[in-house]
């Protein structure tokens, strides 16, 4: 990452263009493979383009905004249409998970609603929202432990009546990392949608004759599939 994109603190963007002294407007590209949202496929037809702009994390004392280029895809693969989503930036939100992690870090450190409203220039119920969700999000990590860096992903027949169940495996730490009950995308889809840290996955092993394929695929973008044999 070149040194002048450090500052973003958002891996996959790069900085085009920075105007302004307060707010600070930073205009950006995101970097990375896009993919439909719905299959995983990367062939994708650009049917639309527009500006996204968003509140991002403070530079000094000064606000920032990111001002990025969006498309509207049509996948080849399954024919659907999806606006494009960017890492640190929730669906429909209008501002980054930074910006957000930030305001819940100053809230918690005893800095009321009424200061915070008044630096970042937004509602108190804007602050209080984003307070909420920066607890839950908290919550979930304390409660719901983050995927390994190195999974291994494997069937077991369990008894005729219960039939399958999936286990995955912490292969870096050599332990059970969790057991799901099922095989199949159907059975694991709700389980894989709500597993936290799939972004930090770097390799998922699966052997020869997996069914998880296209499910590694789908959920674990950022991972590369190994193959084993029993």
């Amino acid at each position: 990452m070149p040194k002048k994109d450090i500052i973003l603190n958002l891996p996959g963007y790069s900085i085009t263009k920075v105007t302004g002294n307060n707010p600070v407007y930073i205009e950006v590209n995101y970097n990375r493979v896009v993919r439909c949202i719905y299959c995983n496929e990367k062939r994708l037809r650009k049917k639309d383009s527009f500006e996204r702009k968003i509140r991002h994390e403070s530079i000094g004392l000064r606000y920032s905004y990111l001002i990025i280029k969006s498309h509207k895809f049509q996948c080849y693969g399954c024919k659907r249409y999806f606006n494009q989503r960017f890492p640190g930036i929730g669906k429909y939100q209008r501002a980054t998970e930074s910006l957000r992690k930030e305001v819940f870090h100053h809230h918690t450190q005893g800095v009321s609603q009424k200061d915070l409203s008044r630096h970042f220039h937004t509602g108190k119920s804007t602050i209080e929202r984003w307070y909420h969700y920066g607890y839950e999000r908290q919550e979930k990590r304390i409660t719901s432990p983050l995927c390994p860096r190195v999974l291994g992903i494997d069937e077991h027949s369990f008894t005729k009546k219960q039939g399958y169940i999936t286990t995955l495996c912490d292969l870096g730490k050599h332990k059970v990392f969790d057991i799901v009950k099922g095989r199949s995308g159907r059975d694991l889809e709700s389980y894989f949608k709500a597993l936290q840290g799939k972004e930090r996955v770097r390799v998922v092993c699966i052997d020869l004759s997996s069914s998880y394929k296209s499910l590694v695929k789908r959920y674990f973008p950022n991972a590369k599939i190994g193959l084993y044999t029993n």
